[in-house]
């Protein structure tokens, strides 16, 4: 292969390790991680051979146990590798990003793990972030499509890599957290689409959901998509679960990214079960809609929207609290549903949506993005879509 199209190596997105000494007191390790926010992960080493290591994440969640601090302060670090447990995932510096990336999503499908390290010969060699490595596989994506009339077949079976490996990023269409019950579909017009979902548990009490739209398609619209799936869960594993701080941060990362030239509209709820209530915050994004029970009206929430993601730097996205009942439901989507038109020119509309809506409310959550489709099929006479479409239902069964 060619060094144009030479895929990069774990070792080519790692960063140098800082490791510690297996008896270095836990305490220490704990300073360590506050005194630099960016570390991730740290190896353990016994005379320089690996033994594991210990995740920022990890850690933090272990010692805000009660007395957790006391009782391990003083023990060495080796005391933690036994004791945090949790999925241990380790590769090759040679591994190339693309297999690594299926390779984990293998591993840990739902992007739980924040970092891991590459090892050789028993010494570990490097820290790979994932969102690194999501953000290499975005980039390997791109020139993929940019050599695709040159290369041709070869490159085309790399581009079904990159597509796979965006799809596998999604969650699954049908979820269940406590009493919610989640469904959600996607429908792309090209092949690399610029529609995502999420969700995404904060306690055992409060589901995030989320719901996004890049303007464009194609490889760049995939690779704002990564990036901001990559930042989500780098932010929800340092304590930012909020609506507004998860929108403030993502904004930054695809800033970051994008770089102007792509923006995101974006739309966070958190549906807290003890409190029956959903807090929601707005980037840009198609205000969701709410069916309540015994309720003939649809309502909108029609929520103080801030500007889309990636337009200016430190931005702020206010939020709103409203209740949410037994029986209800909530509908997230992108606009590409009411934006649809036929052979006249004629919009889909929120008038349609909502009409489809009342009649497949009774509907499980994962097969109404379906019958939504087929509503949409109908109106504009073809099933081939300008734009993509994602929807998102979250109904409230029971606690």
């Amino acid at each position: 292969m060619s060094q144009e199209t030479a895929i990069p190596r774990l070792a080519d997105v790692a960063k140098n390790a800082i490791s510690v000494a297996a008896d270095l007191p836990v305490q220490a390790l704990l300073a360590l991680f506050q005194g630099n926010p960016e570390l991730l992960m740290v190896p353990i080493a016994d005379g320089g051979v690996f033994l594991g290591s210990v995740s920022r994440k990890g850690l933090l969640n272990l010692l805000s146990r009660q007395f957790a601090l006391d009782l391990y302060a003083r023990k060495p670090v080796a005391a933690l590798l036994d004791d945090l447990g949790g999925k241990k995932i380790i590769f090759p510096p040679e591994l190339d990003i693309n297999e690594a990336a299926v390779g984990l999503l293998s591993l840990d499908p739902t992007l739980q793990t924040d970092a891991f390290p590459i090892v050789t010969n028993g010494h570990c060699v490097g820290v790979v972030a994932v969102s690194d490595l999501m953000m290499a596989v975005a980039e390997q994506q791109r020139g993929l499509l940019e050599a695709l009339d040159r290369l041709s077949s070869r490159i085309r079976e790399e581009v079904a890599r990159g597509v796979k490996i965006q799809q596998d990023l999604l969650p699954p269409p049908l979820y269940h957290f406590r009493g919610i019950t989640v469904g959600a579909g996607i429908a792309t017009c090209s092949e690399i689409g610029g529609d995502f979902f999420d969700y995404f548990s904060v306690d055992e009490n409060v589901l995030g959901l989320l719901i996004a739209d890049v303007s464009g398609h194609g490889v760049q619209a995939g690779m704002v998509t990564t990036a901001a799936k990559a930042s989500l869960h780098t932010l929800i594993s340092l304590g930012v679960t909020t609506p507004s701080g998860l929108l403030a941060g993502m904004n930054n990362a695809i800033l970051a990214t994008a770089r102007q030239t792509l923006l995101m509209t974006c739309l966070i709820a958190s549906i807290d079960l003890s409190a029956g209530t959903i807090s929601i915050a707005n980037a840009g994004h198609n205000f969701p809609f709410v069916l309540r029970e015994g309720a003939e009206e649809t309502e909108m929430l029609d929520t103080t929207a801030g500007f889309p993601l990636g337009f200016e730097r430190d931005a702020q996205f206010p939020e709103i609290c409203t209740r949410f009942s037994p029986g209800d439901l909530l509908f997230m989507y992108t606009d590409g549903i009411v934006e649809s038109i036929d052979a006249s020119g004629e919009e889909f509309g929120y008038q349609r949506l909502l009409e489809l809506l009342a009649r497949g409310r009774e509907f499980p959550p994962h097969l109404l993005h379906g019958s939504l489709l087929a509503g949409v099929a109908a109106f504009t006479g073809t099933e081939i879509l300008d734009d993509d479409v994602t929807t998102l239902v979250a109904r409230f069964d029971r606690i």
